[in-house]
């Protein structure tokens, strides 16, 4: 037998190249390993490199459902740090599958490690499935999530074709070029199994780029591109000032030709409130007098609608002064 000497102490034993990690060792000798669950610390006790998971070695399928009973009945937090720590290499294996989507592969791992997290939590030690096999799911969601929330700051992939199309149109692509079909529309909603709508406004939004309005135009012209939206024409206030300043007229004209006699007001509403004014011959034919009377009662009857609505030029406006 090796005998190996520590503290001054010979201890031996039956292997010559490692110690014995028998957990029942003796806790008086100076020596002994410490405990398994000593020295498994619970993962927010240690800090945490991106890349680099701190496992604490792989779960049986009864020491899982222990752990996780634990955690559903007396919210032990130290076993489901237990679980969330032996399946840390489940987040990386994932996240590589995202390693070319945009993200950087510690954000990806971050937001997997919150889909673990939240698996642990929800796992029922009760059904036959292992914890690894439901925790992919939310580990999968949550990726996938961060993904299509960090392509822009225009959301996208909001629904289930719109996510189709936001992971798959280039994949789709590149498979119907290689096989010499030409990649239109039609073809690759049919790959995609989405509709050709969806697939025509996606794919804009996908291989454009989101700008700024406060952003340059150019690199030589510093103006901020929301200059070159600007409207000449009015805005809302404006246009509806000048709604509400029309309708005011109106209501005065109309209460103005209450003071006309009956003649007057209808020679004013055939020739200025019609689409198509009538002719001072046709009017001088209906009331029987000639075109130039038709044309001095209808220049007294503005006089008095002049007096009456306005004074200080409101009716500019309106078809009065000719």
């Amino acid at each position: 037998m090796a005998t190996i000497m520590a503290l001054g102490n010979p201890i031996h034993s039956e292997t010559p190249t490692a110690l014995s990690t028998d957990s029942t060792a003796d806790p008086a000798d100076p020596v002994a390993p410490a405990a398994p669950e000593a020295a498994a610390a619970p993962p927010a006790a240690r800090s945490h490199i991106p890349g680099k998971p701190h496992r604490g070695g792989p779960l049986s399928k009864d020491g899982e459902r222990g752990l996780a009973r634990l955690w559903r009945v007396n919210e032990d937090t130290a076993a489901l740090g237990r679980l969330v720590a032996a399946h840390m290499g489940l987040v990386i294996r994932i996240a590589l599958e995202f390693r070319h989507s945009g993200p950087s592969m510690e954000d990806l791992i971050q937001e997997g490690n919150m889909g673990l997290t939240i698996a642990a939590r929800r796992f029922d030690p009760g059904r036959k499935t292992r914890l690894a096999t439901y925790a992919t799911y939310w580990i999968r969601a949550c990726m996938l999530e961060h993904v299509v929330r960090s392509h822009g700051p225009v959301r996208i992939g909001t629904t289930r074709s719109q996510r189709k199309i936001f992971f798959g149109l280039g994949r789709a692509r590149r498979k119907l070029e290689r096989e010499g079909v030409q990649a239109d529309s039609e073809q690759l909603a049919s790959a995609l199994g989405v509709q050709r709508e969806d697939v025509e406004s996606m794919a804009p939004r996908l291989n454009g780029r989101d700008g700024s309005l406060d952003g340059p135009r150019g690199f030589d012209d510093r103006r901020p591109m929301a200059q070159g939206l600007a409207e000449d024409r009015p805005n809302p206030e404006e246009l509806m000032a000048g709604f509400e300043e029309d309708d005011q007229r109106r209501a005065q004209i109309y209460e103005g030709l209450k003071i006309l006699d009956p003649r007057e007001r209808a020679i004013i509403r055939a020739r200025h409130m019609r689409q198509r004014p009538a002719t001072l011959a046709c009017l001088g034919k209906k009331f029987g007098i000639s075109r130039e009377r038709v044309r001095q009662l209808e220049l007294r009857a503005k006089a008095k609608l002049r007096q009456f609505v306005d004074t200080d030029g409101s009716l500019a406006g309106l078809p009065l002064d000719s």
